[in-house]
């Protein structure tokens, strides 16, 4: 995402409002930045650290209206808008409490009987008032997500609006890896601080570099973050800059253009590409700044060899031979020395190479690398001691920016379709490959590359003989499996995304069950409160929003907020009966089950 000036010049207008800003009135550090990889977009403000506690003190920056107020158990949980004379809109996620406006939010609940709901209150607040109290509503633990809106598209970086940044640590660069059309090094920490950053041979002067960097607020180094700036440098002249300093909601998916998924993406750092041509006989330095303006210099030079390099992690579960680096489908050809043996395969199953470990080197590989070598290849078989299977590979050489493949892997039928294809930004022919995973509980097809470079829709099928039950996506970070809101079977079950995901089918017929209530104490108005926490358990799939739950006492409705860390339901104890009344508790998961229960209230 490339800085834009005139954003720039529009945050420094507003920047004086909120000078010397800090939510809490206090220190607090972050564990998040603005502009982190979240995978399809970029994280669009700042997570600050409460200390794993609720009911910290948020203060309004500048003088403004309460614009509107949200409630949900997932993705921002509570969240307020405030909109501040300067004419920021200032977004506070994940509260546990709206202090004196709670009033409102519960009597809409309770007029409508939804527990999801907005209102716009256009309350007024002076700069200093108490506005609210953070929390953990939504996704995550306990913390604070700050966000600074220009308008309903352009999110720039609250430092510009005067909010202060508690990170006392300088950035970091855990690698660097260059490469060609078929070949890739990479560079550790170690010989980096050296001075030195390998190359592939025979590299010439189509190289492609990027550099793997992270920031951290403090010790223990617990939330890897990204940062502001990233700069190259020949002497003093700069062949590459990146300041994101400004992000919009409507180019999100651009973030493929600047950060390469791979597959540990949720170890530290991101893989940041640079967008210029270097020469592999000249040297260069790298500045990288984070957000509150630690920099990081450091100075390297090309050399085919690099002395005491490391290998760097790129996967982190990862299964099966194939996977993702550098937005790259990967070929890992190393297990070769394990005994594995890798057949190339073309069409009409005929035999291109009956072990590409005596034809390619036995290492990881890029995955065109060996279609460069056999450009008939469709796929690829496996077998060795302890693994066997089948990958399936496509290229995509024509000019159109759409692409449908059909294929088999084994008996399984399957199709992809994507649209709005961009050229991969080093010049390289797009290359697909899926292969099918087993595990001790499930099977899964893997689709790479992971971070493909498309702006629009991907349509994945697997006929229904293979796929007998509704299709579910993998989190790549969380490792759970997410159930397709919207598919279709008729023949192949289908489902679409924007991105390439892990797909597979569960039986998941089973509605959630509840576990054991307790008492414990929650914000409500701004006062720690006695609520009764009821906890949720399910597999998969677990409830769609706030309103698939439904309390009742009788005929009377109950307001009910669902935590979705640690997956429990919360409900005001002065809204129950006494101990040993009942409540009827009503459910609904993303995949369609019902369940109803009666709970004594202890």
């Amino acid at each position: 995402m490339r800085f834009k000036a005139a954003f720039f010049l529009l945050a420094l207008t507003f920047a004086a409002q909120a000078a010397d800003y800090s939510p809490f009135g206090k220190e607090a550090y972050l564990t998040s930045s603005f502009g982190e990889n979240r995978g399809t977009r970029y994280h669009a403000g700042f997570d600050y650290s409460t200390l794993m506690e609720e009911g910290w003190v948020i203060y309004a920056p500048e003088d403004g209206i309460v614009k509107e107020l949200q409630t949900s158990p997932f993705g921002y949980g509570k969240a307020m808008y405030y909109q501040g004379n300067s004419g920021v809109t200032w977004v506070y996620a994940h509260q546990s409490s709206f202090g004196k406006l709670d009033s409102l939010v519960f009597e809409e609940m309770y007029k409508t009987q939804k527990n999801d709901i907005k209102i716009k209150p256009g309350v007024a607040y002076k700069k200093g008032d108490t506005l609210s109290f953070a929390g953990s509503s939504g996704i995550g633990n306990p913390h604070l997500h700050l966000e600074t809106r220009i308008n309903k598209d352009v999110i720039v970086n609250p430092v510009l609006k005067g909010t202060i940044v508690s990170d006392t640590m300088d950035p970091q660069i855990f690698g660097i890896a260059t490469w060609n059309s078929t070949d890739v090094a990479f560079t550790d920490p170690v010989a980096l601080e050296n001075g030195c950053v390998e190359v592939p041979s025979g590299v010439g002067t189509n190289m492609h570099i990027a550099v793997k960097i992270a920031d951290y607020s403090r010790e223990p180094k617990e939330n890897p973050m990204s940062v502001r700036r990233v700069t190259l440098l020949d002497g003093k002249n700069k062949v590459f800059n990146s300041l994101l300093d400004t992000l919009r909601f409507s180019t999100m998916l651009n973030i493929r253009d600047e950060l390469l998924w791979t597959e540990e993406a949720d170890t530290a750092g991101d893989w940041h590409y640079i967008d210029a041509k270097l020469s592999a006989k000249k040297s260069y330095s790298i500045e990288v700044e984070d957000y509150a303006g630690h920099i990081l210099k450091q100075q390297f030079s090309f050399q085919q060899k690099c002395k005491g390099n490391s290998p760097i992690l790129l996967t982190k579960v990862q299964e099966s031979p194939l996977f993702t680096a550098l937005a790259k489908p990967m070929l890992d050809l190393s297990r070769c020395e394990s005994g594995t043996k890798f057949k190339a395969i073309g069409d009409k199953e005929i035999v291109l190479a009956q072990n590409l470990c005596e034809t390619l080197p036995n290492k990881v590989i890029f995955l065109n690398k060996a279609v460069s070598k056999f450009p008939k290849m469709q796929k690829i078989q496996y077998d060795g001691p302890n693994e066997s299977g089948e990958i399936a590979v496509y290229q995509h050489t024509s000019t159109d920016s759409s692409l449908t493949w059909n294929f088999d892997l084994g008996k399984a039928n399957l199709s992809q379709k994507i649209s709005k294809l961009t050229k991969p930004l080093d010049g390289s022919t797009v290359l697909l490959a899926a292969t099918r995973t087993h595990t001790d509980s499930l099977d899964y097809f893997e689709f790479h590359p992971k971070g493909l470079q498309f702006m629009g829709k991907w349509e994945v099928c697997i006929d229904s003989a293979t796929a007998g039950a509704p299709l579910y996506w993998l989190g790549e970070t969380s490792r759970d499996w997410f159930i397709f809101s919207k598919q279709s079977n008729k023949g192949m079950r289908c489902a679409s995304t924007n991105e390439l995901r892990d797909i597979s089918w569960l039986n998941d017929t089973e509605a959630p069950t509840l576990g054991t209530p307790y008492w414990e104490k929650s914000m409500i108005y701004g006062k720690k409160e006695d609520v009764l926490r009821i906890p949720l358990l399910y597999k998969y799939a677990g409830i769609l929003n706030g309103n698939a739950i439904n309390v009742t006492n009788g005929s009377q409705w109950i307001a009910a907020e669902f935590d979705s860390e640690p997956k429990e339901i919360v409900l005001d104890k002065k809204k129950l009966p006494p101990k040993g009344g009942k409540i009827t508790i009503e459910l609904e998961d993303e995949a369609g089950n019902k369940a109803k229960y009666e709970i004594i209230v202890p």
